[in-house]
Formats: C-alpha cells, structure tokens, sequence
C-alpha cells in the first residue's frame, strides 16, 4: 500500500505539473488561466476520490495507472493542439472564457484517475482512519520526489512530453516492482527493459514533438522549438522572416525596422547624448543591428533564458555593440551586482498580461530602477496601446494605472500618443522642450531613422493629440502595486473586448467580482450546517477537511506570488519551495500521526494562525539574500500544521470502526483546495489586496479553531 501511494503522488504532481505548464505555454502565457486549471484539476481529483470511494464501483489500483499513464501524453498532446479550436492564426490570443474552458477539461481525465486511486489505495488498509492519513502520507513524500524531479528536468533537459512519457514508464515500473514475489533473473529483465525504454523515450518522442509542432505552425519551418524553465519557446521561418514564439504568443520578428526603431530611437531625442543604454529583453530581433549603426552607443540587454540566447546564436547571431546579462531583472537589480550607471533603460516586457511581466511596473520595481540611471538618466517603457485616434476606457484605465506607477517614482512622465503610446520618466527636467527641437536632436544621430521620421512624428506629437491622452491618464488614481496587483486584471478585461461573450464574462468575474462575497457566505452557512446538533463532532471534520485545503493551497499561491515579485524569480526556485512544501505535508501527517493527539486540531489551527500573521507583518522586510530560506520555512511550516490539521479531520470523520466512504474527507479537502486554487490569486488578489486576503485566511482559521472548541468529541 505505502508503495502505491507514493507511486500516485509520483504519478498525480507530476501529471498536474506538466499540464499546468503546457496550458500556460498553450494559451498565450497567462497566469489567470493557472487558476482555472487548479481548480479543474482539484474538483476532477475531488470527484474521483469520491465516486471511487463507493464499493460498487470499486477498480483496481493496476488498471488505474495503466489508464493514467496512457491518458497523460494524450492529454498534453491535446492541449497544445487546442488552440485551433479557436485559430490558425499564429500567436492570435485566445478568448479568455474559451481558454479557461479548455484549462478546465483537459485537467478532468487525468485527474479523475488521480483522486480514485486514492480510496482504491486505502481499501488495503485495515481501518479507515489509519489507512487514509497512511496513503496521504506516502503520497505526499512521492509528491515531493515528482514535483522536484520534474521541475528540475523539465525545460532543462528534456522536454513536458518526453517527461510524461518518462514518468509513465517509471509509474508502471514501480507499480510492478511493488509486488514482492518477482524472481532474481524476472527483476533483472524487467530493469533492463525499463532502461531500454527510457533510452527509447529519450531519442524518439522529440520526434512526435517535433511532428505536433509542424502539424501546428504548418505554415512555416519550425527552426527550434523547446523548453525552458520560463515557458515554451518556438523559432519559426519563412522566406527571409524569424519569428520567436514565446508561449504561444509571438514575441519578436526579424527584420523589423519600425519595431527596432520605435523600441531605441524615441528615447535617443530627450538623451542624444546617450552612452550606455539597459535593454530590458531581447535585442537580437533588431534592436541590437539597430544600435550597432549608433557607433557611440553601448546596450546591454537582460534577460534570464540563457537557454534562448544558446539556440538564437546558432539561428540570429547577436552583432554589435550588444551585450547579454542572463539573469532575471528584479533579482538582478537587487542583487547588488548591477554596478553599472545607465543613461537610458529600455523596459520591454513581452505583454502584461501575467503577474510576472507586470511585477516590473510597480513603484517598488521602478525604485531600484531609478538607481541605475546616471543623473540625466530616462526609463523609456514602449506599450502596446493604440491613442492615435481614439482612447477607448480599457486604454485610459490602463496607462493611467501605468502613468501613476510612473509618477510615484520619478518626478517627471512624459506619453507619446500613438499607435504604439510611449512613456519616458526621469527625474530630470528632460521633456519640456520644443518639437523643432526633437527633431534637430534626431537628425543629429549617426543614424537617420527610417520611421521615426519629421513627418511621423509631426503627426505623432501634435498637441491636440497629447493633451488628449494627457487628460485621458489624469482621470484615475489607481496603481499597480505588489499589495495589489491590478494591471495584469484591467489587462485581461482590456484584452476581452474584441470578443463580446468574453467581455461580458470577463467584466462580470473581474469587474463586479460579487463571489468574494458569496463564498464566504456559504463558508459561513457549511460552518454553521457541521456544528449543529446531531453527530456535530463527525461533521466538523469535514469543515477541517475543506479548511486545511483551502488555506494551505491560498498560502502556498500566495507564497509564490510574493517570492517572485520580492526576488525577481521563480521558476527555477519552484522545485525547491513545491519540495519543501510537499515534505512539510509529508512530515506534518507522519508526526501527528505518532503523537496520536490530533484529535481535536487545535495545536495545527493555532500554528496556522501564527505563521499567516508573522508572514503579514514580515514579508516586506525580509533581505533579498534571506528570501528564498524564509519562503522554504514558511511552506514548510505551514504545510506541516496542514498535514496535523489533516490527521485531526481524519479522526473527527472517520472515528474507529467506521466503514464510510474513504474518499469523502481527501474529496472535501480537494473542494477547499479548489476553492483557493480559483479565487485566491486569480480573482480575490487584485480586488482585496495581498494584506486582506492574508486577514480573510487567519480569519477562517479562527473560526475553524471556534467550532473545534465547541465539537470537542466527548471523553
């Protein structure tokens, strides 16, 4: 049994891992879509633990995994191929209500597997209760193994779908090897064919990658396509054109002048004299050829795939003056490293659409950016908002959100309408100057720009035009901060309105988000059902069940969230902050289990309590070089009060001699999980801020340690 269970962990964090990041590179890149994946998987899981718990429709654990294991490369398959559901366009952005649809169902096969092996497991055990926190436990150790060894080998080494492949193959292997009454000569014949398949699964599924990824840009000659530990990447050809896909979305295109120019030029006309310039992203899409005809320029750009730039030496060479950091921006500008003194930065996120792009317009972010500007330094942002005739209310929301960021860290912001608006800030009196004036500037370079020319930019800066915006960005005070990350929520909204069922559902989730009303209203109304007379100390188990998963998915969101807006990365740390949580669980159950007092709960709850209001009033203090060890203490400390908080549900539900259904509690606690895994980060982040949604989380666990109180079991 505890072999079996460390196999389903193994099995069911590696399948959700794999699918969460091939969704994500899928369907453009957008965090909010990690949401409803989280929350497709957990009810899947949910009710598969709970139709799998009924005898009558009892499986066995072999043909589970056997149908999982087939199920998972199906399903990854599927969803990099679900974009033509919508377009055969490249790079077209999905609908958000069609994505979060398709994030939904492609989690709800693999996870129906995944929550019926649970009781499936169980039913080996001897009791009810001893058996579920036993399973629970192994599975969280072989959560811990899966979740590292995938996100460790994944975008580094091989590939989401020579992965699955890879994990099936060790899943059946484990699983057959778990039966004891194999000969000496049957167990070295059945290693070495689990060798030979792996070496097999290494060499020929990059082939059915390399087929999916021709059936999909069909169009074009597929140059690279592979993994990183910061999405999917694609290089494409046709005729004389490279166009680098960056999940799914296209990023940059080679040869593009206009781009190049509108990217370098603009900036060049506040700063002429310019020496030393900060490129934020790629430079070898033009930007670089670019600055390498500006002789006395010298541009640096940061960017953290260093995996990319491997591949794009050998397709688009980088010349010129250019140079690479590979490190991410806000780890590197904390670091301390960044010694060097900027005449200009160049912010150029690719969209901000995601948590991760627009943690770099916050006032904390822009901070440390302002101390690598030289005295006359500017920071030059490049949006994508099209002003040039008419500023619909998305726009003004958002470059006023943008404007005001700007605003509070520089004492100067000037906006360019356009179809491409511009923003340049500093806090030197640097824009107060005549257009003639621009203009003599410009044609003083070493290069005379072939679009950034007289007659674009008489049209670009007229002063209707400019006043226009002005007034446009001057009608809000809202900002994109790290306690309330807006831009990433009016971006989506933005983004919606070219479909109008998706603006419709779009404005209704985030704009008149009334379900942060109502869920904890039916929180109230489930606590209030399981402390009311009757077998009250059996039902409250299930309200712990549903807490333990709703706080410690919330926290572990939350913990994420923080750690790559504080420290810049994420990514590559996730193994280890996923690592350490999973072992806490593992940890926490096995102790409680051990001391034999976690009856009640209330130790587990008060822990909880505890570690949510220090990380409330520390996780802004914390030093850049304390960061990652402060994340890992936190996961695992409060996944270790979730493991104990687990075992006490389990006593309160499942008392001795009970025959109930085995997946009731792990479905309940799934229901919670799924609950944070929706609202926590995707929809409640933005609307109620970092500070009160960690309130909202020590208030649920104040009132699960009520009612524990008041349902104490009788001695």
């Amino acid at each position: 049994m505890n072999r079996k269970a460390f196999l389903l962990g193994l099995y069911a964090t590696g399948s959700q891992v794999l699918l969460l990041r091939e969704l994500v590179s899928s369907l453009n890149g957008d965090e909010l879509f990690i949401g409803t994946a989280f929350f497709g998987w957990l009810m899947a899981v949910a009710a598969g633990a709970y139709f799998g718990g009924k005898p009558r429709l009892m499986v066995g654990s072999g043909a589970l995994f056997l149908c999982g294991v087939v199920l998972l490369p199906v399903a990854l398959a599927a969803t990099r191929l679900s974009p033509f559901l919508v377009s055969d366009v490249i790079g077209e952005i999905i609908p958000f209500s069609t994505a979060a649809v398709i994030s939904i169902v492609v989690m709800l096969p693999v996870g129906i597997v995944s929550g019926w092996l649970f009781p499936c497991i169980t039913r080996e055990g001897r009791t009810p209760s001893a058996s579920i926190v036993q399973v629970y436990l192994f599975e969280g150790i072989g959560a811990f193994v899966g979740g590292v060894m995938i996100l460790t080998l994944v975008g580094g080494l091989i590939s989401s779908l020579q992965m699955a492949v890879v994990l099936g193959i060790i899943v059946l292997a484990g699983y057959r090897f778990s039966y004891s009454n194999l000969s000496t000569a049957t167990g070295v014949l059945a290693a070495l064919v689990v060798v030979a398949l792996l070496i097999a699964a290494r060499y020929a599924v990059p082939h059915l990658d390399a087929y999916i990824d021709s059936a999909k840009y069909r169009s074009y000659t597929v140059e690279e396509s592979f993994d990183t530990h910061y999405g999917h990447q694609t290089i494409l050809s046709r005729d004389s054109t490279i166009v680098l896909l960056t999940d799914n979305t296209i990023e940059a295109v080679c040869p593009d002048l206009q781009a190049a120019e509108n990217l370098l030029i603009p900036p060049l006309a506040y700063n002429p004299a310019a020496k030393e310039v900060l490129f934020i992203g790629r430079t070898e899409f033009g930007v670089a050829q670019l600055a390498e005809k500006l002789q006395s320029l010298s541009i640096t750009a940061l960017d953290p795939r260093h995996m990319l730039s491997d591949v794009l030496d050998n397709v688009l060479p980088l010349v010129g003056p250019a140079e690479r950091i590979e490190d991410d921006p806000i780890a590197y500008c904390l670091s301390g490293y960044a010694s060097r003194r900027y005449d200009i930065i160049v912010l150029n996120p690719d969209g901000l659409d995601n948590y991760k792009n627009s943690r770099l317009i916050t006032g904390r972010f822009l901070t440390t950016v302002k101390s690598l500007l030289k005295d006359e330094g500017l920071v030059f942002l490049p949006t994508r908002y099209d002003t040039d005739r008419y500023i619909t209310q998305e726009e003004k929301e958002l470059l006023s959100m943008i404007s005001n960021v700007f605003a509070g860290s520089f004492r100067h912001v000037q906006l360019w309408p356009g179809n491409t608006t511009l923003l340049f800030a500093s806090d030197a009196s640097l824009f107060d100057i005549p257009y003639d004036s621009i203009i003599s500037r410009l044609a003083s370079l070493e290069y005379a720009p072939r679009y950034i020319s007289e007659d674009y930019l008489y049209d670009r800066l007229d002063a209707f035009k400019i006043e226009r915006l002005q007034a446009a960005v001057s009608g809000s005070e809202k900002v994109n901060s790290m306690n309330r990350p807006l831009l990433a929520h009016y971006q989506a909204i933005y983004r919606a309105k070219a479909h109008e069922f998706d603006k419709a559902f779009i404005s209704l989730i985030l704009g008149r988000p009334v379900l942060s009303v109502t869920i904890p209203l039916l929180i109230v109304l489930f606590f209030a059902w399981s402390i009311i007379s009757g077998k009250r100390e059996n039902r409250f188990g299930l309200f712990l069940y549903f807490t333990a998963g709703l706080v410690s998915l919330s926290l572990e969101l939350i913990s994420f969230y923080v750690y790559q807006s504080s420290a810049g990365s994420l990514y590559s740390e996730m193994a280890v902050l996923i690592g350490a949580f999973m072992l806490g669980l593992a940890l926490g159950v096995y102790y409680a289990m051990k001391k034999g007092q976690a009856g009640t709960g209330h130790t587990a709850l008060v822990i909880l309590l505890v570690l949510i209001l220090l990380f409330l009033t520390t996780y802004n203090r914390v030093q850049p070089a304390l960061l990652l060890f402060y994340h890992l203490f936190f996961l695992f400390a409060a996944a270790a009060a979730t493991g104990g908080l687990f075992v006490a549900a389990t006593n309160r539900y499942y008392p001795q001699g009970s025959e109930q259904n085995r997946g009731a509690g792990y479905a309940c606690e799934l229901v919670g999980s799924s609950v944070g895994a929706l609202f926590t980060t995707t929809i409640l982040l933005p609307v109620v801020g970092l500070h009160w949604l960690l309130i909202s989380q020590a208030m649920l666990i104040a009132v699960a340690l009520i009612g524990s109180f008041l349902t104490r079991p009788r001695v």
